[in-house]
């Protein structure tokens, strides 16, 4: 111990006071929300949907319609200031070719046109 010099003990000090603020600052922050839900479309309508998960453990999409039953709820995008909606690229390719013939509402690539009305929130599991 008589090898250590005054300036290290400072610095041992000092490491475990910043140590001691960081752990009280993780401690007192609150926890970050997430998002409230994802938006989806119903490829064979263009009816928007809120799906929010609720108590379920995650989210599979495409999501079932409310009514019907049926897997029809695509995530889409909306860019910042424009009218387009667009599916997401990695579940749009479950879009069977039943399904794209009897929809109305899909357009060439990804672009899909969407009702003017207030999405519907629907949460999986309350």
């Amino acid at each position: 111990m008589s090898d250590i010099k005054p300036w290290q003990i400072i610095l041992i000090i000092v490491a475990l006071a910043v140590l001691a603020f960081s752990g009280w600052r993780m401690m007192g922050s609150g926890v970050v929300a997430g998002p409230d839900g994802h938006m989806t479309v119903d490829i064979m309508t263009g009816q928007l949907y809120m799906v929010q998960k609720g108590k379920a453990r995650g989210i599979m999409y495409p999501v079932k319609h409310p009514e019907t039953g049926d897997r029809t709820l695509f995530p889409v995008t909306q860019e910042d200031g424009s009218d387009t909606w667009e599916l997401h690229g990695r579940s749009a390719g479950s879009i069977s070719d039943k399904m794209r013939n009897e929809s109305e509402v899909l357009r060439s690539g990804l672009r899909i046109d969407v009702m003017d009305s207030k999405p519907i929130v629907v949460v999986i599991k309350k």
